[in-house]
């Protein structure tokens, strides 16, 4: 066992043995906490700047230099917030935004200049065995506690579920599904690489996990993005692996796992549904709709060059500004009421409004059934028209929120163009472009990438992924190893050995 565990750094010399080593220990602590992570990308940087000066002696591998303009693409992004320093006037928040940027610079070039031709898919598939293992390790911990907590303390099986689950600390429910599914993914790929029983086993044991752990997290666009994957690898299954078996007890897996899950706690897909009802309701209304009618000015004003690297914050809150201000002059008196008189009872409405929607005083205000009925009975009497309090006030307290916790957009491309503009947005969709680009013209495809860029792409809608570093690690690190291997399959120059032992 230890023999197959260190079986891969032979044959390597120090310094790829100390890079390797932090790879695989990133990909592990990426699920644990974001700050680990960073320790962990500033090692990899310092080891790769050894690596090239003492073994390397400034020679790099050609295979890599061949498409340095594909890492020069995803370095161009940082670049573009340097240059968006041009226009800023908050210089401290854009420093600060510049810094946090840096996992875009430093991965394609640790990828660009250290010669990664040592990373076989062996020990590319030994890294991708420590995300999982990371990933489990903290889904297994935090169970452990929900279910102590519900066996001994008599919680609720809710406990199993969304921040519930993560007591141990939180995790922010997007990116923990994005960890989640990109190491279900491979277990169910790798899969297909394991000839002894024990080993599908393994994968099939973990898959599940990973799978209960999406759905427990309870991230609309995690369980959107997972189920879509499912679909995505079946079709690969049934018609490129031609393993009609495999896939069929992989679909009665997950329905039977799905229902499993609903019969536990049939709000495990709540927020889905809310969301649902909530953009069909006549008098309510999604927060992250919300908030985009309170940017969508701005968006449509600043969309060239954007607003500069450190002001966007600033911005952003002075548009939801803007856009509250306007629900509060949208609401009508009644016949008869003074003006003085109107402004000052609509002031203490909102008010108690906003008391009746958080009776926690915590950071989130709620519509609930109360406020409905205290609207119907006391807005006359505040000398405001039903109608227009009812028209805006879920609004109003949702864009209250956003203003207080200061909210960005909660989309990526949106958030890209706020802050350096159009040319942003093409940097970023160049990230999806690019690898496709080069799958398409050298005819070979990756499943994992192709799902990969899928989950970016996909929660890059629903979250602002790379304004945390919770993102932009994860991101940056896995995207570079997935495309060192798919250029490294595309040049002679680099050995890939896929034999199993």
């Amino acid at each position: 066992m230890i023999y197959n565990i260190l079986r891969p750094f032979t044959d390597l010399k120090p310094f790829q043995k100390a890079e390797f080593s932090i790879m695989l220990v990133l990909a592990f602590v990426i699920p644990f906490y974001w700050l680990a992570a960073q320790y962990g990308e500033a090692a990899l940087v310092t080891c790769a700047v050894l690596k090239v000066v003492f073994e390397q002696k400034f020679k790099f591998n050609p295979s890599q230099m061949k498409w340095k303009w594909v890492y020069l693409v995803f370095m161009a992004t940082w670049l573009a917030y340097l240059v968006g320093m041009i226009h800023t006037e908050n210089a401290d928040e854009g420093w600060f935004e510049v810094s946090k940027k840096l996992g875009f610079l430093l991965f394609p070039l640790v990828f660009l200049i250290s010669d990664m031709s040592y990373l076989t898919k062996a020990r590319i598939r030994m890294i991708f065995y420590a995300l999982v293992a990371g990933t489990l390790v903290f889904f297994l911990a935090n169970v452990l506690w929900a279910s102590y907590d519900v066996i001994f303390l008599d919680y609720p099986t809710t406990r199993f579920f969304d921040d519930g689950l993560m007591k141990l600390y939180y995790v922010h429910h997007t990116y923990m599904s994005m960890y989640a599914t990109l190491a279900f993914v491979f277990c169910y790929v790798d899969f297909f690489n394991h000839k002894k029983l024990k080993g599908k086993i393994l994968h099939v044991i973990a898959a599940i996990m990973l799978f209960a752990f999406v759905i427990l997290c309870n991230s609309r666009a995690g369980i959107i993005i997972i189920f879509l994957s499912i679909i995505i690898m079946l079709v690969w299954t049934f018609f490129f692996k031609k393993e009609t078996k495999v896939g069929t007890s992989a679909i009665v897996i997950i329905l039977v796992l799905t229902v499993g899950i609903i019969k536990l706690n049939p709000e495990s897909l709540s927020r889905i549904n809310v969301t649902i009802k909530s953009i069909t309701s006549v008098n309510s209304n999604d927060r992250r709709l919300v908030q985009f009618t309170g940017y969508k000015q701005l968006l449509k004003d600043k969309w060239l060059f954007g607003v500069g690297t450190g002001d966007k914050c600033d911005e952003i809150v002075k548009s939801y500004e803007s856009y509250k201000n306007e629900l509060v002059s949208s609401i009508e008196p009644v016949p008869g009421a003074g003006r003085e008189k109107f402004e000052k009872n609509r002031d203490i409405l909102l008010n108690d409004i906003l008391t009746f929607t958080n009776p926690t005083g915590n950071n989130w205000h709620v519509p609930n059934a109360f406020t409905s009925e205290y609207i119907k009975t006391d807005a006359e009497k505040r000398y405001c028209t039903l109608e227009s309090v009812n028209s805006v006030y879920v609004n109003y307290i949702y864009i209250f929120d956003a203003i207080a916790n200061t909210l960005n957009t909660h989309n990526q491309y949106f958030e890209t163009i706020l802050s350096i503009g159009v040319i942003g947005l093409v940097l970023l969709l160049g990230y999806f472009i690019v690898p496709i680009f080069i799958m398409i013209k050298n005819k070979r495809f990756t499943i994992i990438y192709l799902i990969f860029m899928l989950i970016i792409s996909l929660n890059a809608i629903f979250e602002a992924i790379f304004e945390r570093q919770d993102g932009i690690i994860f991101f940056n690190f896995f995207n570079m190893l997935l495309l060192n291997c798919l250029l490294a399959d595309v040049n002679s120059t680099t050995k890939i050995s896929t034999d199993e032992k």
